[in-house]
């Protein structure tokens, strides 16, 4: 099976240049090797025969595949029929690597930590990063609709000049990555993460209810034991651990916004008891809620 390309973001991939040809009967697509940037492909009408790195693809009306830029990539052969294509160089300006497809489902692991919440203690509104997977070869769940995106991004390029046409291009961009990554087949969740991400969600939205690992494994359609084998793979924690995480998460935004008091708070995320939570607390944080509190907020008295 054709491998992931997963990347992390913030930063999110860059838009370099883009466009469409028709390759005639006999024709062939360049080949190329180390070009710098990716090669995004999306064939309309045809097929193209393409290798890289020992892998032959076909690729047929609706699917995509995206060249890699430190790769050789040649062609196979000519084309059997006029072959309408769609081309986009781009750049993912952050770390990234290639998953096989084997180990990418076998692990769900990805080179990023999980969101673990209170995971890392970091400042107030800080943006976390997360992890994209991008299938190199896919059969496109909406062909017409990334085609769509892909003509309007050539459209752009008469008033390439402005800079405010440059960020559209690079929101339409946005919305291409979006659709690559859902059209994917491989980009459903292996079971175990799976079960951890269905626990993880439940958790959230009922981290201020009392824990129950039986009630749980009853809302998620999970043996109690194996949410915990699962979510300690893929989140480093079991679901007591991480729901008391994430209560903490939820105690620091209203500790910055709000004036509720300590006690109060503590109950709103779920703590019986305010001194269980402030001890809670500064254990997770190193500090107590009060002087967390004292440390963001000015008081001008």
């Amino acid at each position: 099976m054709p491998p992931i390309i997963e990347f992390t973001a913030p930063p999110l991939p860059h838009y370099i240049v883009s466009g469409s040809a028709v390759i005639p009967v006999n024709g062939k697509h360049p080949s190329r090797q180390n070009i710098g940037a990716f090669d995004l492909l999306v064939v309309e009408h045809g097929r193209l025969f393409i290798g890289e790195e020992g892998r032959d693809y076909e690729v047929a009306a609706g699917h995509a595949l995206i060249l890699r830029p430190d790769c050789y990539h040649y062609a196979l052969e000519g084309c059997r029929e006029a072959t309408l294509h769609h081309w986009l160089h781009f750049q993912l300006m952050g770390d990234w690597r290639v998953v096989e497809d084997e180990e990418y489902r076998h692990c769900g692991c990805s080179m990023t930590d999980k969101d673990i919440p209170g995971s890392i203690s970091l400042p107030p509104f800080t943006a976390t990063s997360y992890t994209v997977p991008l299938p190199q070869y896919a059969k496109l769940a909406q062909p017409q609709k990334i085609i769509t995106l892909l003509n309007d991004l050539v459209d752009l390029n008469r008033n390439i000049h402005l800079d405010s046409v440059r960020l559209r291009q690079q929101a339409l961009f946005q919305d291409v990555i979006v659709e690559l990554s859902a059209s994917s087949a491989h980009a459903g969740l292996p079971p175990q993460s799976a079960c951890a991400e269905k626990a993880a969600s439940y958790l959230r939205e009922h981290y201020d209810e009392p824990f129950s690992a039986q009630k749980l494994g009853e809302n998620i359609n999970f043996h109690p034991v194996y949410i915990a084998r699962c979510m300690q793979k893929v989140f480093g924690c079991s679901p007591a651990v991480y729901l008391q995480r994430l209560r903490i998460e939820q105690a620091k935004l209203l500790l910055l916004q709000t004036d509720l008091t300590i006690e109060r708070i503590a109950e709103q995320v779920g703590f019986n008891q305010a001194a269980y939570f402030t001890a809670c607390f500064s254990k997770t944080e190193g500090i107590s809620p009060r002087k967390y509190r004292q440390r963001f907020i000015w008081n001008k008295d």
